[in-house]
């Protein structure tokens, strides 16, 4: 089973995840992604630029998933 990554990227500043979680597919990560962010929305009050990225074990990163309504998710690179 694959493992992904969900690192805490704050404009520049990236907090990397060092354990990830082994996952299915990235639909279960999508998933398990969206539902951090609506756990945490109500705690990051006005940081409008926080986003949780996916990356899979090489680093690369495969979805970013904003904080806040309003922005778009999008492929990585």
């Amino acid at each position: 089973m694959p493992r992904f990554f969900f690192n805490i990227r704050d404009g520049y500043d990236l907090d990397e995840d060092d354990e990830g979680i082994e996952l299915p597919d990235l639909d279960a990560a999508r998933a398990e992604a969206l539902a951090t962010v609506e756990e945490l929305r109500d705690q990051l009050g006005d940081a409008g630029n926080i986003e949780l990225e996916i990356a899979d074990e090489t680093g690369r990163r495969l979805l970013t998933v904003p904080f806040f309504r309003g922005q778009r998710s999008s492929r990585g690179r």
